[in-house]
């Protein structure tokens, strides 16, 4: 699962937009590198980047206060097509088609009802494993917090934007801040991060719309996305079916793909043309989530295995030997005797 770190990213401009908070609050920044416009930074760095700043400055809702400084050219391209569109309705378009050139991170769903329609997404697969949780919490809130910003930047439209957010963060002590960034109702703890927004606005023209700008930059776009490996998408959807899969403790091929509205057969011939297998991801799904397991000593390596769908405890223990090179009892206490030393 790691490896969605290495092949997710982010574009420069939001590196350099961390490097602006960090120049404006003094604080310390190992990034020297100078990155070209529009180049794509793996996600592990920029979580990384997100830590040392969480580090020197541990304040709540500072993914508000990093996106405070937010201007067109951190988005980078993205920015420019979207402000240069007619409407609310083609911004949106335009982001769920081109988002991966400003944040290839997970991808988003646009839900309507009745009056008003819904943007979406899921939480990455690596929160599963404990990786980089207060790190992934500043993500969700600086990118929520940009698009409010750039709306607010490219509408005149005086009323609330957002109807109501939801947040799959945990919880602040000092909610008022959110709500008074967002000016709407603001609900934490949620499964997905959900923006709705009143229906009626997708009419509304934007400030900055240039039909000619848009046609120019939408063929670079189109360069640019064809450079991005189409394989990470699949992946995620994948892991994550697997991961329901495996809650409901029915880990089979056919209960992914139908979490995936497909069939076996189709998602096996999809796996194979993007270098993908169903068993390789499960293994390493299972294994990652074994490890995050055998650190809790509430559960027996009896509950590990049935957590992780095997139909007994020495089906896991030659999995996870084989995986590790030793069993679940001893690598539990390999890892004890480390936390003990550290």
């Amino acid at each position: 699962m790691k490896s969605f770190l290495k092949i997710k990213s982010v574009n420069s401009g939001m590196i350099n937009l961390l490097e602006d908070y960090c120049k404006k609050n003094n604080l310390n920044s190992s990034i020297d590198i100078k990155y070209n416009l529009n180049d794509q930074i793996v996600l592990d760095k920029w979580l990384s980047k997100i830590k040392e700043i969480k580090e020197q400055n541990q304040q709540e809702g500072l993914g508000l206060d990093i996106a405070s400084l937010f201007q067109p050219n951190h988005m980078g391209i993205l920015a420019y097509m979207t402000q240069s569109s007619d409407t609310l309705a083609d911004y949106i378009n335009i982001l769920i088609k081109y988002e991966k050139l400003w944040l290839n991170y997970t991808p988003k769903t646009i839900f309507s009802k009745n009056d008003y329609f819904s943007i979406f997404w899921d939480k990455p697969t690596y929160l599963q494993i404990g990786l980089y949780l207060e790190e992934t919490a500043i993500t969700e809130e600086v990118q929520v917090a940009i698009l409010y910003k750039h709306l607010k930047q490219n509408m005149d439209f005086k009323k609330n934007i957002f109807h109501c957010l939801e947040l799959s963060i945990p919880e602040p002590r000092n909610i008022e801040k959110y709500i008074e960034y967002f000016n709407c109702p603001v609900i934490f703890n949620a499964k997905q991060t959900k923006i709705t927004l009143p229906i009626s606005l997708l009419k509304i023209k934007l400030k900055n719309s240039d039909p000619t700008l848009f046609e120019m930059l939408s063929k670079h776009a189109n360069t640019l996305l064809k450079k991005i490996p189409k394989q990470d998408s699949l992946r995620e959807m994948v892991n994550l079916s697997i991961i329901k899969a495996l809650e409901s403790n029915d880990v089979k091929i056919n209960t992914v793909a139908d979490f995936l509205n497909t069939s076996p057969r189709l998602l096996q011939s999809d796996l194979k043309k993007n270098g993908l297998s169903f068993r390789n991801s499960l293994n390493t799904i299972r294994q990652n989530l074994a490890k995050k397991y055998l650190c809790n000593h509430n559960l027996m390596i009896v509950d590990v295995a049935f957590l992780l769908g095997y139909k007994d405890q020495t089906s896991f223990n030659r999995a996870f030997k084989n995986w590790t090179g030793v069993s679940p009892s001893k690598w539990r206490k390999w890892q004890n005797n480390k936390n003990d030393s550290s």
